[in-house]
């Protein structure tokens, strides 16, 4: 799921632009804009071939919502680029700014274990030497054990140490984001599991629909890691908001499901219902996957979605096909990594080829199995290469 920030000023791209009260053509008509009109992006909807935004525009005195296509905003390419300078602390961008350790170190092995999503014992590692230290370095390591181990005011005095003991850029940005998710972030009570360790705000949860997720979690963490060879060595961090706190703590798109930054992030409801439960399962696939190295991003999607139960319509295997031909489908191992940069069409395109590569895989290694895959990672650039020639590139 890709955060989208709010509130981010644009404009109406021509005169007698319709606002409607909903993305389709044929929604009611709220008021007819002028162009220039400066708008407000609420959020951004997936799905369609012309991406759509709920927006807020000052009319009269008064301020009116509606929906408007790409197509039909000026600026877009502005907002992308704010987006994207402020998009959420992922457990990827920190690993990045960690500097390069010496081997066989204490620091080299509280990476390792961070890595492995063994956050609480890394730090149990480095805490000794923080005492005396004054390595900038060592406390940067020490606030990412930290903040992997969901103990966010830690996290920030130890890299507020390290910023005073260095400047370093990468990490003051890194600092900001996890400051704010800190004050927004209201999840008070905390439930112990097998696998997993739930925090939740009772105000929003209550406890037994938090028992409920807690167990569900668990169960989908034991029928995931049977299937992926996963072992956790640590709890999981799983946390549990309203939607309003979910967005106001990460400052994502309304659409987003949920996410995995080092922790399971998902905005929730009153009920535990199947949408609940593949939101679980997707981002406890993201979980298993880290604790197992570094995956590309295609694998990491394609199997998220293939074992939270998803598969793709008659339309995407159409798309997918269409692209192949026209030479628009990228390969596998150029989908990258960060796929909060692509726009919403090329998002879909990339969510939909990473599963139709999982299904190919399931289809042709069956035998080989996705554990036996995770246990013998060298082995994935051939079958990448395989999987790219059967999706007809």
């Amino acid at each position: 799921m890709t955060p989208l920030v709010l509130f981010l000023a644009i404009a109406v791209r021509a005169d007698h632009t319709a606002l409607r009260s909903g993305c389709a053509g044929d929604s009611e008509m709220v008021a007819t804009l002028t162009a220039g009109a400066p708008l407000t992006i609420r959020f951004a909807l997936s799905g369609d071939e012309v991406p759509c935004y709920k927006v807020a525009v000052e009319q009269n005195g008064k301020t009116i919502e509606g929906y408007l296509s790409a197509n039909e905003i000026a600026g877009l390419d502005q907002f992308d680029q704010q987006r994207r300078a402020a998009e959420w602390v992922t457990q990827s961008e920190v690993i990045s700014a960690l500097p390069a350790m010496p081997a066989k170190t204490g620091a080299a092995e509280a990476v390792r274990l961070i890595e492995t999503s063994q956050p609480s014992k890394a730090l149990r590692i480095l805490e000794p030497e923080l005492r005396t230290s004054h390595d900038p370095n060592l406390f940067a390591i020490a606030g990412f054990a930290a903040w992997r181990s969901d103990q966010s005011r830690l996290a920030l005095d130890y890299w507020k140490t390290s910023l005073d003991l260095e400047p370093n850029p990468n990490l003051a940005r890194i600092y900001k984001r996890v400051e704010r998710e800190a004050a927004g972030d209201q999840n008070l009570q905390k439930l112990i599991g097998m696998n997993v360790a739930l925090r939740y705000d009772p105000a929003a949860v209550p406890v037994d629909t938090a028992r409920q997720m807690l167990g569900l979690l668990d169960s989908e963490f034991a029928r995931i890691s049977a299937q992926v060879g996963c072992s956790a060595k640590e709890r999981i961090i799983a946390i549990v908001q309203s939607r309003e706190a979910y967005r106001k703590t990460v400052d994502v798109a309304e659409w987003n499901a949920g996410q995995f930054d080092g922790r399971i992030r998902v905005p929730v409801g009153s009920a535990v219902d199947a949408s609940v439960r593949r939101v679980f399962a997707h981002e406890t696939v993201h979980a298993c996957l880290a604790m197992t190295g570094t995956w590309p991003a295609w694998f990491h999607e394609g199997l998220a979605q293939k074992l939270s139960g998803d598969s793709l319509t008659s339309l995407a295997r159409e798309k997918l096909a269409a692209a192949a031909r026209e030479k628009k489908l990228p390969r596998l191992e150029n989908l990258g990594q960060d796929w909060s940069r692509l726009d919403t069409a090329h998002a879909n395109l990339a969510y939909a080829e990473s599963l139709a590569a999982m299904d190919l895989f399931y289809e042709n290694y069956a035998q080989l199995g996705i554990a036996n895959l995770v246990r013998n990672p060298d082995r994935l650039a051939a079958i990448t290469a395989d999987l790219d020639r059967r999706l007809g590139l």
